[in-house]
């Protein structure tokens, strides 16, 4: 027969045990949710700091333009992409530096090295870490024109197809599709040699193939741009945004006047005034023109120079040589000349203008391409307006 296990009897806890076992319970539950807050805020922090550097800090703007955002990740890689393009500069120099030295016996050397070093040193100072800033506001003021032109372009019904861009991208790497081409044999790249990070189509073969369009081009983007965050979409777009400056700079052209009023000239110089004196007198009593050319070049105690300005309209006139002296020659028959002028106080040559032509004519496309390119920077300049901008430091890489 099993025996019964007397149990002993539960002891009652006194009113003060009591009370320490319920304020024990509650400061255990105060402990577990103080670490359960700080590690919320803990994830919570470190969460916010990823998104703050990975979404929040890219999309501020650093300049605005009309309501349309110029984001600090446009800047970025902008920037990165500028830095690439001026270390393929400085390779390059470096390269064509070298080439020279080895023909340091040769007339010129010299002074080419020369030309070479003050090149690389300032491609050098561009790149420098001290001068990111004044590169980044460069590359800003270029963002904010291509946002600028982006925005008239649509107001004109001016667009650039993809067809375009293509055959822009097509050129900028060398490469023809209607050329036929000519194959040119090319060594193996041997185990020290391989295409750079920054490579662009200066490396492309002398005759492209499209094969060797598309190797060259996906090399590009995939070593040169992809590391630095820049997509294939990036590149096309800013090369969209070239060809719509040139679209909308071309439509400002054929909106100007085609014809004009304009002056012919042609011209002596001296160096002195006495000397030039001489001459317009010359002039004067009825002397050749080409004559006295041909003796002042000749002279070699008192050397002067002749030439021509060809046809020019007045306000083209006035910022090659002054207002004032636009305005008196605009004044003259043809056949007469100025007085002996200076171009500037601190120039030492003195001009004897005279007046060969005088109508009313069509303007040169070389003129209509200045007119037309001072129309976009006059442009430009009054739209500022719309732009504010905000500061960049600290927002500017120093990388690649």
């Amino acid at each position: 027969m099993t025996k019964k296990v007397r149990r002993a009897p539960q002891q009652q806890l006194t009113r003060k045990q009591r009370s320490r076992l319920q304020e024990e319970r509650r400061v255990r539950r105060i402990l577990m949710w103080s670490v359960g807050l700080v590690g919320v805020l803990v994830v919570g922090i470190l969460g916010y700091g990823v998104v703050a550097e990975r979404i929040i800090q890219p999309r501020e703007p650093v300049a605005t333009v009309d309501d349309a955002a110029v984001t600090t990740a446009e800047l970025e890689k902008r920037v990165k992409f500028r830095r690439l393009q001026l270390q393929n500069q400085l390779a390059y120099l470096y390269q064509q530096q070298q080439t020279m030295a080895a023909q340091s016996t040769e007339s010129g050397a010299q002074s080419m090295q020369q030309y070479f070093q003050e090149q690389i040193n300032s491609l050098q100072s561009q790149l420098a870490a001290e001068n990111a800033e004044a590169l980044g506001q460069q590359v800003l003021a270029q963002l904010i024109q291509e946002k600028l032109v982006r925005q008239e372009a649509e107001r004109r019904g001016i667009s650039v197809s993809p067809a375009e861009i293509q055959s822009a991208i097509h050129e900028n790497f060398g490469y023809d599709p209607d050329a036929t081409p000519i194959p040119t044999p090319e060594p193996p790249l041997t185990s020290t040699e391989s295409l750079t990070a920054g490579e662009s189509a200066a490396a492309a073969p002398p005759s492209m193939t499209e094969e060797d369009f598309q190797e060259v081009y996906n090399r590009y983007i995939q070593d040169g741009l992809r590391p630095l965050g820049i997509s294939e979409e990036d590149f096309r777009s800013w090369t969209q945004a070239s060809l719509l400056t040139e679209a909308l700079q071309a439509d400002m052209k054929d909106r100007l006047p085609q014809e004009a009023d304009q002056v012919k000239l042609r011209f002596l110089t001296a160096n002195s005034e006495e000397r030039a004196q001489e001459l317009a007198e010359r002039l004067d009593a009825g002397e050749d023109f080409e004559e006295i050319a041909e003796e002042i070049q000749a002279d070699e105690e008192s050397p002067g120079l002749s030439s021509e300005l060809d046809w020019l309209p007045q306000d083209v006139m006035a910022d090659r040589l002054n207002e004032e002296l636009a305005t008196t020659i605009f004044e003259l028959d043809v056949g007469a000349h100025t007085d002996p002028v200076k171009l500037g106080e601190e120039s030492e040559t003195y001009y004897v203008f005279e007046v060969t032509g005088h109508e009313e004519r069509e303007l040169s496309d070389s003129i209509l391409q200045q007119m037309a390119q001072e129309r976009f920077q006059s442009w430009l300049e009054a739209q500022q307006s719309l732009v504010e901008r905000k500061p960049i430091a600290g927002k500017v890489p120093t990388e690649p």
